[in-house]
């Protein structure tokens, strides 16, 4: 399937208006519709099995991408996955991300800290796949500390652990994607609202595709210049085929 991107400028002035007097979103609203997307994604792609392995590993960064992830873990646990979150840097903007974590103590979900051991879960005997949460279309390099070394361990275990990425793989260009060799390589990417121009580098034969912004109306999309999806049935998110 053949996919039109928005740029990260198009797609901040669409959330401005998403949440604008007009429409009317809150951003917690869309934080709330990302999150389901992404965790109805990897139930698509890592259905689960009450006899096999169902710990997710999320790393959540300190802005909205990280609230995007801390919504999915919530989500998870009530599919039946076993979710433990990464939440190094928490975010002191507004106190909505302090109630998600609220939620998710609330649900018994582990919360780990920066003095927490979370390297363990990067164990895929136990672990079903990793949701990269870190950072998303607002992203400027480098990557600072304690994500640079999140993304070194990342790296290593990619091959035999699946990360799940959050609109964009953390690291990667808005525009232009991987910055280098040493970027990771999801094995799901889920787009959110519509795909980012980075979405087009993507391998489909490493990587699937997912959007997630079944919220947004036909003539809404025109606006900002893509093609709305079609989702079947209940689902929030729709899987892009390569033709």
């Amino acid at each position: 399937m053949s996919f039109k991107t928005i740029s990260s400028h198009m797609a901040a002035q669409l959330d401005k208006e998403l949440m604008g007097p007009e429409v009317g979103f809150t951003l917690e609203q869309l934080m709330e519709l990302a999150g389901l997307s992404v965790a109805q994604a990897i139930v698509k792609e890592f259905p689960y099995v009450p006899s096999r392995k169902s710990q997710v590993l999320v790393l959540a960064g300190p802005g909205n991408n990280g609230g995007d992830g801390l919504v999915c873990a919530r989500h998870l646990a009530l599919f039946g996955f076993n979710p433990v979150v990464y939440y190094p840097k928490r975010s002191s903007k507004t106190p909505f991300f302090s109630q998600l974590v609220s939620q998710l103590q609330f649900f018994k979900i582990p919360v780990l800290g920066s003095d927490d051991q979370w390297i363990k879960y990067l164990d895929e005997k136990d672990t079903l796949c990793v949701v990269d949460a870190i950072f998303g279309f607002s992203f400027r390099p480098p990557v600072r500390e304690p994500f640079g070394s999140v993304l070194k361990e990342l790296r290593k275990v990619q091959e035999r652990l699946p990360i799940v990425s959050v609109d964009i793989p953390t690291g990667w260009d808005v525009d232009e994607g991987p910055l280098d060799n040493e970027s990771i390589v999801p094995k799901v990417l889920v787009s959110l609202t519509a795909p980012k121009p980075c979405a087009s580098k993507i391998d489909s034969l490493e990587t699937q595709h997912y959007v997630g912004g079944r919220f947004i109306p036909g003539s809404f999309a025109n606006k900002y210049g893509f093609e709305p999806f079609d989702y079947d049935k209940g689902d929030q998110v729709t899987k892009l085929v390569p033709t």
